[in-house]
């Protein structure tokens, strides 16, 4: 036995007019879908190499007070077989080097003893190719406010606001 359906009943399926609102949905979902895609691995990205520079900044502050409170000369003489120096701290018995390699972008703590080199990597600057992103400002061969302060300036991009560690000296000069 076979049903029939009553005349003017409910029938199953899609309209025509249904069947185009959503492929004219699915296309407009389908261009800017990528879109949105692309712009947040750019953002994330961006975030990536801004939280890494600020990461390189932590470490040379953690780094940077204690070798200049206890250094007796700055220069920025090559020492420690590093010739890319930034700034150089001496102290009886060892010598710290702050160095930046522009190759790689490294930031780079070597400290010099009687007893050996050791290097402390302190972190990298990607896109810094075009410029120096850490530089004395001052404390060696540039002039400070008080001689016995020295200031070095980071800047991760040359469109961003620098950070400025300064930091004193306890030892004179000799």
């Amino acid at each position: 036995m076979t049903t029939r359906r009553p005349a003017g009943g409910p029938e199953s399926g899609f309209t025509l007019t249904e069947l185009l609102v959503t492929i004219v949905i699915l296309g407009i979902i389908g261009l800017l879908l990528p879109k949105a895609i692309v712009l947040g691995l750019r953002f994330t990205a961006d975030t990536e190499q801004r939280m890494s520079a600020t990461g390189t900044v932590g470490a040379l502050g953690r780094w940077f007070y204690g070798d200049v409170h206890g250094a007796t000369a700055v220069t920025t003489a090559p020492a420690c077989g590093v010739a890319e120096v930034i700034v150089h701290l001496a102290a009886p018995g060892s010598d710290v080097v702050y160095a930046y390699d522009p190759a790689t972008g490294a930031l780079n703590r070597v400290k010099c003893t009687d007893a050996g080199v050791v290097t402390t990597p302190l972190g990298r600057f990607d896109d810094a190719a075009s410029f120096r992103p850490v530089t004395l400002t001052c404390g060696a061969e540039t002039s400070c406010t008080s001689p016995m302060e020295v200031t070095l300036t980071v800047r991760s991009e040359p469109a961003t606001a620098p950070t400025a560690l300064t930091a004193v000296r306890r030892a004179s000069a000799s």
